[in-house]
């Protein structure tokens, strides 16, 4: 691994190579039938591996994680060559979380594909799942003139924090963080679990923390945790919100719809939470102090420079053209994109340098064009590209002198034949393309508001297959999200609307209505018309909506219903010729699995693990000794419940373990005498705390490696290890 990745090391030596080897045996225990189906699809989802649409489990979508963005010229590179030879879809495709996916890749391909990934510093861990997902940062960070300071390298050092930790792999959904360099919020705080704001107070960095926001079914804002925490203890306080959650959201833990942390704060009240967070927050410190390795990190980082190793005194780019070779506009061999270029164009804080905006169609690229932009970005900028929320790409460090070579590069190339209208603007998840829960196709929808609508007035439009937001709808000025309905005896696909989103001020879209999928590009085009005619000169799109209200935009979308249209194409999506069929299934990837009460045990049994060892630092004797005790009953209901009971009592539940399951040899250590040797630990003194943290530290990682091996019949393969 070269030096740089060295640096960002997000993994922080931990050996993937043999994480990859253990989840290629698991997909072979899988294909060998030695595997229950959903136990493997939560252990595939931890990796990032996800099942599509219209395919059976041997096909999948494999989602690439990019911390805050932020990937090299090298790791664009590989991911050309995966996409070549592994995405039957042709194309990568970049989300509105900075990730990358690829659609149709074959599961046994998959192991082999994250080894390659892996050589380029890149891990898929938690890039789905129960997790923290990919946390996002400001693609204008470390070049906007607005910035506070840089926060990539922050973003990269709360991957490093979180991956594979304890509380993040068993939390019971999603959970999301995002870091902006300035108040203009480029990385949309309020609506994530945890958003932060770069912020100086007296010399000292640190952040504006918000928590509890969200998208999805139901949308909610994130509220003000504090306005400015030191830079160290902002990483604990993200673990001790973990840890409230954990703690006091057993209620939503049993809900899956509700198993966010936003509902969660909804149920006790903010001031709870942040009463709750701010208590555990001062345990935490009193055993955690991660000031000096964060400081180190972030001293050796690879700073946004156009050298190689990112630093004005470090070593030189190589691959980075030297002189330029066109001085004037008049001199370029083909100025037919030159305006597409020109728009892209973003004057950096740094004199003399520009960064480059580029806008894929609907965020995708196939291996030729990443191919180009890692080139591109080696010969004219700094060797590195950031991905956006709007699912465009960054280059910045481009000289100023050579703008017209860099131009000059892509259009030889042809790169900006992919650019279709209007279209390029526009913000779309894949939907029913390959997304099991999604209603409509919502490219195809794009591709017919770019085909009949030149310009969109700058208006920020957002679509989503389904109202899961995974394009999200809520935060565009017009959002549109997958529905049907039933019509004249047939199903008629449809878009609901939303307008005036702006979540850099807190605001959602509300929805004003529904609209036939084959008609909402006329939606688009009447909005755009209302917008460039009635508009106030710098007024914002929401502003314009609060101004005008919004019955104007129900006439519009009444011209269009259901009762004004009896044409045959009220049953035909865009880009369809045959009408429509309702296809979404009922229950997505992330879903429920039947697995859940077993899984919740052993999660909390992991968690209870973790925290004892803080407990054992801070002199907290009685609250480890509970917690590992209590570790050690609920790993073993998780396997009673196998046999169909579900002991209550701690006598019953060791007896049951002991006599039912110690025997069958489904963990790889005896644990025949489990039932002695805990009443013995718990009617110990405090001093034998050590001895009972390793000997259930011991039992639940062996609970937790046997329950990867749960094959169809719901009994437990052996241990491989005997």
């Amino acid at each position: 691994m070269n030096a740089i990745l060295d640096k960002i090391d997000i993994n922080s030596g931990y050996d993937i190579y043999k994480e990859i080897d253990e989840y290629e045996t698991v997909i072979r225990n899988f294909f060998d039938k030695k595997i229950h189906p959903e136990r493997f699809k939560s252990y595939r989802l931890i990796y990032g591996t996800y099942g599509v649409r219209h395919h059976e489990e041997g096909t999948h979508m494999q989602r690439i994680k990019i911390p805050g963005g932020f990937i090299l010229s090298d790791q664009m590179k590989t991911i050309a060559e995966l996409t070549r030879d592994y995405a039957a879809s042709g194309h990568a495709h970049i989300t509105t979380r900075q990730d990358i996916q690829l659609h149709y890749v074959a599961l046994e391909n998959i192991p082999a594909l994250l080894r390659r990934l892996a050589n380029v510093g890149i891990t898929t861990r938690e890039a789905c799942g129960n997790s923290i997902r990919n946390i996002t940062a400001s693609y204008l960070s470390g070049i906007n003139p607005n910035e506070i300071f840089d926060i990539v390298p922050y973003a990269l050092y709360c991957t490093r924090y979180f991956l594979r930790h304890p509380l993040s792999s068993t939390l019971p959904r999603k959970f999301k963080i995002s870091f902006s360099e300035s108040d203009e919020d480029f990385a949309y705080a309020q609506m994530h679990d945890i958003g932060a704001i770069a912020r100086i107070e007296n010399g000292e960095r640190g952040f504006k923390v918000y928590a509890g926001g969200g998208l999805g079914a139901v949308p909610m804002t994130a509220n003000l945790l504090t306005e400015f925490i030191n830079e160290a203890d902002f990483f604990l306080l993200i673990e001790s919100a973990l840890r409230v959650f954990h703690k006091h959201g057993k209620a939503e833990r049993e809900n899956r719809n509700k198993a966010r942390m936003k509902f969660f704060i909804s149920r006790v009240g903010f001031e709870k939470f942040r009463e709750l967070t701010f208590a555990e927050l001062k345990l935490l410190k009193k055993t955690r102090n991660i000031g000096g390795d964060l400081k180190k990190y972030i001293e050796i980082f690879p700073l946004p420079a156009p050298t190689k190793n990112g630093r004005d005194d470090g070593l030189p780019n190589n691959k980075r053209i030297s002189e330029p070779a066109i001085k004037e506009f008049i001199e370029l061999r083909d100025n037919r994109y030159w305006d597409i270029f020109n728009e892209g164009l973003i004057e950096q804080r740094q004199k003399g340098y520009t960064a480059l905006l580029i806008k894929p169609e609907l965020g995708n690229l196939n291996p030729e064009e990443l191919n180009i932009l890692a080139e591109f970005s080696d010969n004219y900028g700094g060797g590195y590209a950031l991905l956006t929320p709007a699912q465009n790409i960054l280059i910045p460090w481009i000289n100023n002198e050579f703008i017209y070579d860099a131009y000059n590069f892509l259009a030889e190339r042809s790169f900006f034949k992919q650019v279709s209208g209007s279209t390029r603007d526009i913000v779309s998840c894949p939907g029913a393309f390959s997304c099991r829960l999604a209603v409509t196709h919502p490219y195809n929808l794009a591709r017919d508001i770019g085909l009949n609508n030149e310009e969109l007035g700058g208006l920020r439009i957002h679509i989503s297959g389904c109202p899961n937001s995974c394009g999200q709808h809520h935060i565009g000025d017009i959002g549109l999200y997958g529905a049907s309905i039933k019509s004249g005896g047939g199903i008629a696909p449809h878009y609901v609307v939303l307008l005036g989103g702006n979540i850099r001020i807190g605001k959602i879209g509300k929805v004003i209505g529904k609209i036939p999928a084959r008609h909402a590009h006329n939606f688009i085009a009447r909005t755009v018309e209302l917008w460039n005619e009635e508009k106030n000169g710098n007024e914002q799109f929401h502003e314009f909506v609060d101004r005008l209200g919004f019955e104007p935009f129900r006439k519009i979308l009444a011209d269009y219903a259901v009762s004004n249209n009896t044409s045959d194409d009220l049953y035909k999506e865009p880009g369809f010729d045959e009408n429509y069929k309702m296809e979404a299934e009922s229950r997505g990837e992330c879903a429920g699995s039947l697995l859940d009460l077993m899984a919740v045990n052993l999660f909390d049994s992991i968690r209870n693990i973790y925290e004892a060892q803080d407990d054992i630092k801070a002199g907290l004797i009685n609250d480890a000794k509970r917690k590992c005790l209590e570790s050690i009953l609920l790993s073993s209901k998780m396997f009673v419940f196998l046999e169909g009971i579900e002991p209550e009592t701690e006598n019953d539940i060791l007896s049951e373990f002991v006599n039912r399951i110690a025997a069958k040899n489904w963990l790889c250590n005896d644990w025949s005498n489990l039932k002695d040797i805990y009443y013995e630990l718990k009617n110990s003194p405090g001093d034998k705390i050590d001895e009972l943290f390793n000997y259930s530290k011991e039992f639940v990682y062996d609970c937790d490696k046997s329950f990867v091996r749960l094959q169809p019949n719901l009994k437990i393969q052996q241990c491989i290890n005997n």
